[in-house]
């Protein structure tokens, strides 16, 4: 009965964690007034999309934490009602965004939002129908921090040029309505328009505007950072509509601003974790986050830490299986009879050059009649040390067709000391000891030299040393050694 109660308090635990550090990270309190106009009065300024893209903008703010006023089709006192709520949030907040879809136009330089039951005739009707977009500035401007004004306003407006008509005789300049006019800037603020100033936006075929599509698309984005963001819906927007439409960016922060904050408590709940597929999956859903080099860097120091651990674990069972093998090798010595001793040793009065020049005739005879006890004898009587790493690999080479690893206890041995070649008219007849170097001896003389070459780590030695080498199972060991000698 317990581990039930107590698998349910642990869920609630977690739950409760999750929520604090949710609650922690959007602590900052941030608030959005979105408006899209789709449905005008005038039925030759109906648009498909605004309306759609208010909708999508305000659901995908709410899910980062905004505060939304969502205000569709909104007439200029809905404008007027939605503006003043909006400003009296925004005192209260530390960030502010302003999302406006619809018709707009310049008039001597000011931008003026249209309301859906705006009446264009004359300069008058401009001022008091619709929403001079200073105003909506000065909304953004009761924020503490961030202000965010992004204006996807830049429609084909057919009253302008009805509008533009009739105010000839009050202006000369006949493209004072196209577009929208660039806004000065002001500190901590960001305006994104989208198309460049003067220039007239898309409203697209699909759901969405080429602009919002693109919008919507990197507020996915965890962990952007707004300038990085906007750069490329800029370019998003560009191949979209083929050059086009190219919007444009004005942003005055000193310090960096995320919309999308969502793989912090993520990142918070692996960075101290040990598994790397927590990293892998961060760096794979947050490819965009600051965060992200951190954990591949930490992925990278996991991946190789569990290399070594499975490295380490093939030398033991590489370790293990030598012994293994050197140990039946034993075994199977013990059970072989002993060697008699040859009648006659060779001759010592031949030079060296000479005594070497006769074992390469007798090895080369070996090597054509693979005689067994023959080769025993050979390596017993061998006088030239450097053709005895070839009399063993011949061995080798018989023993991996025949029965492996039963090689008779003359030939694991190895010459004790450096001797100097037998000099002319010395009798050593008498110093010829059958078995020569027990195997364990030899085993540990070289576990020694092979010691010493760790240190030293003098490649031409450790390979001399593998030719020579006549304990087996140090032979996984030396080849290691020489691989890692070779990597560097």
């Amino acid at each position: 009965m317990n581990n039930p109660i107590s698998s349910w308090v642990a869920a609630l635990c977690g739950a409760l964690v999750v929520m604090l550090w949710t609650s922690a990270v959007w602590a900052e309190r941030r608030v959005a007034l979105v408006v899209g106009n789709s449905h005008y009065k005038s039925a030759n300024l109906v648009l498909a999309n605004p309306k759609n893209d208010a909708e999508d903008v305000a659901a995908t703010l709410r899910a980062l934490g905004f505060e939304v006023i969502l205000t569709i089709d909104a007439s200029k006192r809905d404008f007027d009602l939605a503006m003043t709520q909006f400003a009296r949030s925004a005192r209260e907040a530390d960030s502010a965004l302003f999302y406006y879809a619809g018709h707009a136009l310049q008039y001597q330089g000011q931008n003026y939002l249209m309301p859906t039951d705006a009446e264009l005739d004359d300069e008058i009707s401009l001022r008091y129908q619709t929403v001079l977009l200073d105003d909506v500035r000065d909304g953004l401007e009761q924020a503490g921090g961030v202000k965010i004004m992004i204006l996807d306003a830049c429609r084909n407006n057919p009253v302008v040029d009805g509008l533009r008509r009739r105010m000839t005789s009050v202006t000369r300049n006949v493209e004072t309505f196209r577009g929208l006019a660039r806004i000065d800037k002001s500190r901590g603020t960001i305006v994104v328009y989208a198309t460049a100033a003067d220039q007239i936006a898309a409203d697209g075929s699909g759901r969405n505007s080429p602009f919002t599509a693109a919008l919507l698309k990197r507020l996915q984005e965890a962990g952007l950072e707004i300038g990085t963001m906007f750069r490329r819906i800029a370019a998003d927007v560009n191949e979209q509509t083929n050059g086009r439409q190219r919007p444009e960016l004005l942003i005055s922060l000193t310090d960096e601003y995320y919309l999308n904050q969502n793989d912090r408590p993520v990142w918070e709940r692996i960075k101290d974790t040990a598994d790397p597929a927590a990293f892998r999956d961060f760096v794979d859903r947050f490819p965009s986050s600051p965060r992200a080099s951190d954990a591949q860097n930490r992925l990278r120091m996991l991946e190789r830490e569990q290399f070594a651990r499975q490295l380490a674990a093939r030398s033991r069972d590489e370790d293990q299986r030598a012994n293994a093998v050197a140990e039946r090798q034993k075994q199977q010595l013990a059970l072989t009879p002993p060697i008699p001793q040859p009648a006659e040793l060779p001759s010592t009065s031949m030079t060296q050059e000479q005594t070497c020049k006769r074992d390469e005739e007798r090895l080369a005879r070996l090597r054509a009649s693979q005689v067994r006890d023959e080769m025993v004898r050979f390596e017993r009587e061998l006088g030239c040390e450097r053709l005895r790493p070839q009399l063993l690999r011949l061995w080798e080479s018989i023993s991996a067709e025949g029965e492996r690893g039963e090689r008779p206890k003359a030939l694991l041995s190895r010459p004790t000391a450096d001797a100097e070649p037998q000099k002319q008219g010395r009798d050593t007849s008498a110093e010829v000891t059958p078995g020569l170097v027990p195997q364990e001896e030899i085993c540990r003389h070289e576990q020694e030299r092979l010691t010493q070459l760790r240190d030293s780590q003098v490649r031409d030695d450790v390979i001399r040393f593998e030719h020579e080498l006549g304990c087996e199972r140090l032979r996984p060991q030396v080849m290691r050694l020489r691989e890692s000698l070779d990597a560097n």
